[in-house]
């Protein structure tokens, strides 16, 4: 590879890195000094919990029964107990014991 190209490609990556950086500066600069309508409000509320659903169903959809019984109880687990924390010792510990009771 000719020292051009790894200057090009590096001059890429870094301005692909400020590019990044600086819209996500720059948007939290600007939603910072802009009034939020409800409507706003509550759209990025869900933001978050659409992010984590997108990411989460592939993994539930394809993956193996350790998989799906985590997710459940998980869930179950979030929904009665309203903890964060228990929820996801409880999918831990039902993803192991399916692997171990069944994949060993």
């Amino acid at each position: 590879m000719s020292s051009i190209t790894v200057w090009q490609s590096l001059l890429a990556i870094m301005l692909m890195a400020a590019i990044s950086y600086g819209s996500r500066v720059l948007g939290l600069l600007i939603m910072a000094r802009l009034p939020l309508s409800p409507n706003v409000q509550l759209f990025i509320n869900a933001m978050s919990s659409s992010v984590l659903i997108a990411i989460i169903t592939p993994i539930i959809v394809h993956g193996d029964g350790g998989t799906r019984l985590a997710a459940i109880m998980a869930g179950m687990v979030a929904i009665i107990f309203r903890s964060p924390l228990a929820s996801i010792a409880i999918g831990i510990v039902c993803a192991a014991g399916w692997r171990w009771w069944f994949m060993s």
